[in-house]
C-alpha cells in the first residue's frame, strides 16, 4: 500500500508502504480503477464562491446538514446532523441553502477532466470511477497520471480531489479514504485481501449499521473475521446477499465500470435576486444556459428530443414552454434560437421573472455526428406547436387553453428577428460546436461565449 502523491510524503494518519515509481507501472496487465472523490463537495464550492467563507466552518443544507467544510467537522458536525446541533456546536458556523445547479456545473467540469483519462467513467453526485484498464501506453506510469489529474482539477476548478487507485471499483473507494483530504493512495496488484481484511467491519459495502452492529455482537470487528463462515453459513445470516459479502470480505470485486445511462433530461436553470423585466438581459441568461445543456447533450452524445422553457414569475406562477426537435441532433446556433422564441411566446405578464431555466429531454444516443436540426436552413417546415404546460403554480393568464399559447412558426430564413443571412451550415455549425466544447473543456465555459 503507498499514499500520497508522488512528489510528496503522504500526509500523517495516511498508510504508507513502499512505492518505487521508477521501476515500471506496477499494474501491467492487472485491471486498474480509479476512484474520484470531491473533498466536502457542496461546502467547498460554497467557499469558491464567497472567498470570505475560506478557511471558516461551513455547511449547506435545509434541516440537516448535507455537506460540511472540513474546518466544521474539526466541531463533530457531519453530514446528517441537524442545523440546530450544527449551530449549538458551532455558533459561528454559516449555513447555506445550497445551489443544486451551481454544483451540478461543477462536478461537470471535474468528471470531464477525469474523462480524458479514460471514456470509460461511471459519475455519481460528486464522486466518479474511471476504468484505466491497459491505458499504460496513453498515460503512462498511471499513479503519475492520477498525480496529474488531481493537480489540474484543482488548477482548473479550485477544488481539492481526493484518489485512490486499485484493481476494482470496491478496494479503490478504500483506498480513497485512506488519501482524503486531497491526497492520493494506491493499493499495487496482489494486495487485496490482506488490505480488505485489516478494514472495520462497517467498510465492508452491504453492511450497514443494522448488519454491523450484529456483526459486532458476534465479536467481529474486521472485515477479515467474515472469512471464517462458509457460503451456508453467510446465507443463513444475511439471505442471498451473505454470498456476495463473503465475495467482498476476499477483496473481490465483480462489477466492471459502467458508463452512466443517459438520464431523462439536462436542466440548467438559475434563479434571480430581485424580478428581472429587460429582455435583452433574460434573452442573453437563456442563451448561456441553453449552450450549457446543449454541450453537455454532446459531451454525453446524446441527441435531444424536446426543448422546454420553464419560467417563473414575481408572484410566483410559473409556466412552461415546450417544441418538439424532431430526433436529429441540433448545433448550439439553432438550439438557441429555438429557446429564445419559446421565451418570447411565454412572456405574456408585465411582471418580472424571479427564474429562468432551459430542459432538453428525450435524449437518445446520437453518435458523434452533428446534423442539423433544419439541413436546408428552413424552419418553418420542421416546427412542431408548442404548448403551455403549467406548472404547479399556474393561475390566470398562465392557465389560458394551449390552443391559444402556440408558438408561431418561425420565419424563413432572412425575414425574421432570429433568422440571420450569415447563418452557418449544418456541418459548419457541427464543427463550430466542437471547436468551442474543446476551448470551453480546456479554459472553462466562460471562456468563450457566443454572440446573439
Amino acid at each position: 500500500m503507498a499514499g500520497g502523491a508522488p512528489a510528496a510524503p503522504a500526509p500523517a494518519g495516511r498508510e504508507e508502504g513502499e512505492c518505487r515509481l521508477g521501476a515500471g507501472d506496477p499494474w501491467g496487465a492487472h485491471p486498474a480503477v480509479l476512484h474520484l472523490d470531491i473533498d466536502a463537495f457542496f461546502a467547498s464550492v460554497e467557499q469558491l464562491r464567497r472567498p470570505a467563507l475560506r478557511g471558516k466552518p461551513v455547511a449547506v443544507g435545509t434541516g440537516v446538514v448535507a455537506s460540511v467544510s472540513y474546518e466544521a467537522r474539526r466541531f463533530g458536525i457531519r453530514a446528517g446532523t441537524t442545523l440546530a446541533e450544527a449551530r449549538r456546536r458551532c455558533p459561528q458556523i454559516a449555513i447555506l441553502p445550497g445551489h443544486a445547479p451551481t454544483y451540478r456545473a461543477f462536478a461537470e467540469q471535474v468528471f470531464a477532466l477525469a474523462a480524458r483519462l479514460s471514456p470509460d467513467i461511471e459519475t455519481f453526485l460528486d464522486d466518479a470511477l474511471v476504468d484505466l484498464t491497459g491505458t499504460e501506453r496513453a498515460h503512462g506510469h498511471l499513479i503519475r497520471a492520477a498525480a496529474r489529474l488531481r493537480e489540474e482539477i484543482e488548477r482548473r476548478t479550485g477544488l481539492s480531489v481526493s484518489l485512490g487507485l486499485a484493481t476494482n471499483r470496491m478496494v479503490a473507494r478504500m483506498v480513497t479514504r485512506l488519501a482524503k483530504p486531497g491526497g492520493l493512495a494506491w493499493l499495487r496488484p496482489g494486495g487485496e485481501a490482506a488490505f480488505v481484511a485489516r478494514r472495520p467491519i462497517e467498510d465492508l459495502p452491504g453492511v450497514g449499521p443494522r448488519r454491523a452492529r450484529l456483526l459486532r455482537e458476534m465479536g467481529l470487528t474486521r472485515i477479515g473475521e467474515l472469512r471464517r463462515f462458509g457460503a451456508r453459513e453467510m446465507r443463513e445470516l444475511f439471505g442471498e446477499v451473505g454470498l456476495l459479502l463473503a465475495v467482498r470480505a476476499r477483496g473481490e470485486e465483480t462489477r466492471a465500470i459502467a458508463t452512466r445511462e443517459l438520464p431523462r433530461a439536462i436542466r440548467r436553470e438559475t434563479s434571480f435576486d430581485a424580478p428581472r423585466v429587460d429582455a435583452d438581459g433574460l434573452e442573453g441568461m437563456l442563451h448561456y444556459l441553453t449552450e450549457r445543456a446543449g454541450a453537455q447533450a454532446r459531451r454525453l452524445g446524446a441527441v435531444p428530443r424536446r426543448l422546454r422553457v420553464h419560467a417563473r414569475w414575481a408572484d410566483g406562477a410559473q409556466a412552461v414552454r415546450s417544441i418538439a426537435l424532431g430526433g436529429a441532433a441540433c448545433p448550439s446556433e439553432r438550439l438557441c434560437e429555438e429557446a429564445l422564441l419559446l421565451l418570447r411566446a411565454l412572456r405574456t405578464r408585465r411582471l418580472g421573472l424571479r427564474g429562468l431555466g432551459v430542459e432538453l429531454s428525450g435524449l437518445a444516443a446520437g453518435g458523434g455526428s452533428q446534423l442539423g436540426l433544419f439541413d436546408d436552413g428552413e424552419a418553418a417546415g420542421a416546427r412542431a406547436a408548442a404548448d403551455l404546460e403549467p406548472g404547479a403554480a399556474g393561475s390566470g393568464a398562465e392557465a389560458a387553453p394551449r390552443a391559444a399559447r402556440s408558438v408561431p412558426a418561425a420565419p424563413a430564413r432572412g425575414r425574421g428577428a432570429l433568422a440571420r443571412p450569415g447563418r452557418l451550415s449544418a456541418r459548419r455549425a457541427a464543427a463550430l460546436d466542437e471547436v468551442a466544447d474543446e476551448v470551453r473543456e480546456r479554459f472553462g465555459f466562460r471562456a468563450l461565449v457566443r454572440g446573439r
